[in-house]
């Protein structure tokens, strides 16, 4: 019988053949060979035994790495059902932040660092945007929702930093009603991009500044922010024309390299 396809049997059949003409680094190969491992007795495991009946079976441990698709897969399943559960009868947008890749180094040095800024430039960004009703097409003077997932590569496998976002149209006002989008169109693209650019490098800075930019030289820090404020950032959006619960099953589909999620 024919083996059953698997990105673990792809790994097992292929991996010291394309190793020949191409480069992994130390962190690409650790990812390899979890998955390699994953589920075999390379990774121990344990037996369980029925107390009434005596069945005796012997299961591996996972390697719950987060690129691993078995070990993500329940995972991302009961991620799913939660978002779905919460959407709102309400138009939803699907928003796209990213990194520039002048920044891939520093992401490679101090990955939860740059990734926090991100998340938290971005709901910055899109929080004051709602809060203001002179800013924005929506003009809602209120509190917005966002779902956000964050994505460390992109479809293919190289470094490409971007967090997806999906916000419903309307805000909670102060007095606790719902104010629903006065227009089809979301914020504005490139003042959603100059306004997190300018949070993100600024959050930066203030890390710099304490000392919690470790792995790099700070002879690069200026040069490095210059450089990221003469950048056009990249925002992507649009509305969810066939409905929430395609985008949250559309970015879990592309969920290995997601690294983390957070709901405002």
């Amino acid at each position: 019988m024919a083996e059953r396809a698997s990105l673990q049997a792809e790994i097992h059949r292929c991996l010291d053949r394309y190793a020949d003409g191409h480069r992994l680094s130390p962190r690409q190969w650790q990812v390899c060979a979890h998955i390699g491992d994953c589920r075999t007795a390379a990774l121990g495991g344990f037996d369980w035994v029925c107390d009434a009946c005596g069945h005796h079976q012997h299961l591996y441990h996972a390697c719950r790495d987060r690129h691993c698709p078995r070990c993500q897969r329940s995972a991302s399943e009961q991620w799913c059902a939660r978002q779905r559960a919460a959407v709102l009868p309400v138009t939803y947008y699907h928003v796209v932040f990213t990194l520039p890749h002048d920044l891939n180094p520093w992401v490679e040095a101090q990955p939860r660092l740059l990734y926090a800024l991100l998340f938290e430039a971005v709901w910055a960004t899109l929080s004051t945007f709602a809060a203001d009703p002179h800013r924005t097409y929506w003009r809602l003077g209120g509190r917005l929702g966002m779902t956000a997932v964050l994505h460390t590569w992109g479809q293919t496998l190289t470094r490409h930093v971007h967090l997806h976002c999906l916000i419903p149209g309307g805000a909670i006002a102060a007095d606790g009603s719902w104010h629903d989008a006065r227009s089809t169109m979301l914020f504005s693209v490139r003042a959603l991009a100059r306004h997190v650019r300018g949070g993100f490098v600024g959050r930066l800075r203030g890390a710099a500044d304490a000392g919690r930019l470790e792995r790099i030289e700070p002879g690069q820090v200026d040069a490095m922010l210059d450089r990221l404020m003469r950048t056009d950032w990249v925002v992507y959006a649009k509305p969810c024309v066939s409905g929430a619960e395609t985008v949250v099953d559309e970015i879990v589909r592309k969920w290995a390299g997601a690294t983390a999620t957070a709901r405002h």
